[in-house]
């Protein structure tokens, strides 16, 4: 089993070595290869904002996994979780379906590794290479998952600020399209992932996207529900004909509101969320230490009166 586990591992490192050496060979010799890559280099800023960096050798390789998973009518919702999650590249859905395989490979392999060197016993080897592989199919899901939420919870903090910024712009005379540009360069530090998505829908309307239309696909590619209650905002703004900066002022002053409520309830279930461990672990620990001592006098009397 050593010995299959460790030619496993090495004719993977020899193939991703000779696979990337070959690309790089057959792409210094393409001269239409050559150009295109000094194209993409100057466009380096507006590809990164749209679809992320070049995908590596080994995103290649995944991706060439992936390309034996049928994914059929679940690549839009995978396509649109994955979009969600901050990843944009068009061989996203692929990569991730490779993923998935390779995790589902390695994980099991790992674990007899681990269990080998280690003498530990490895009991039902089905069995366990089973759930183990179950496991790591299930990992790169669960961390689109958390990456999701962590992206959501971001967005959602930066938007209230985002929209103070945006309400200045207006007040300063910008149009909606180059405040969305000039809120997207001041707020990129502060948070990078609201930014990106500001600079995805100026561009959106640069193509000729309708302004309504680039907001709503901005609510629908992260699924924050103070974006889609914004969109509907300025669309009820732009119908009556009232102030911009006045609508932004208020949903911004509303969203600060909601943000506090939202940590307020945390906070109010942080206290019934530490009975458990308080209840569990603190309290019989506390017990041991004050009965202690007197049930170990206790038994002494009993011995020395026997």
């Amino acid at each position: 089993m050593m010995i299959l586990t460790f030619s496993l591992l090495v004719f993977a490192a020899v193939s991703l070595a000779a696979y990337t050496l070959w690309s790089q060979v057959v792409t210094a010799r393409d001269p239409v290869a050559a150009r295109m890559r000094q194209v993409r280099d100057t466009t380096a800023t507006a590809r990164r904002a749209t679809y992320g960096e070049r995908p590596q050798p080994v995103f290649e390789l995944l991706a060439w996994l992936g390309g034996f998973m049928p994914s059929r009518d679940g690549r839009d919702v995978l396509r649109s979780g994955l979009v969600r999650a901050g990843y944009r590249s068009p061989q996203a859905v692929v990569i991730f379906l490779g993923s998935k395989v390779a995790c589902a490979i390695v994980v099991p392999l790992a674990w007899i590794g681990i269990a080998y060197a280690t003498a530990r016993p490895l009991g039902s080897a089905v069995i366990s290479t089973a759930v183990l592989a179950a496991v790591g199919f299930y990992l790169p899901s669960i961390f689109i998952s958390l990456r999701q939420r962590q992206r959501q919870d971001d967005i959602s903090r930066s938007l209230p600020d985002a929209l103070d910024l945006m309400v200045v712009c207006v007040e300063a005379g910008l149009g909606i399209g180059a405040a969305i540009q000039r809120v997207s360069d001041e707020i990129a530090l502060a948070s990078p992932a609201l930014s990106i998505e500001l600079a995805v829908v100026n561009q959106e309307m640069l193509a000729g996207i309708a302004r309504f239309d680039a907001l709503r696909n901005l609510a629908r590619r992260t699924g924050v529900e103070d974006l889609y209650a914004l969109v509907a905002m300025l669309i009820q703004t732009d119908r009556l004909g009232t102030s911009v900066a006045d609508a932004l002022r208020a949903h911004a002053h509303s969203m600060r509101t909601r943000r506090r409520q939202r940590a307020e309830m945390l906070a109010r279930k942080a206290a019934v969320k530490l009975a458990f461990p308080l209840v569990l672990l603190i309290l019989p620990a506390l017990m041991v230490v004050i009965l202690g001592p007197a049930a170990i006098q206790i038994m002494k009397a009993l011995s020395a009166g026997q």
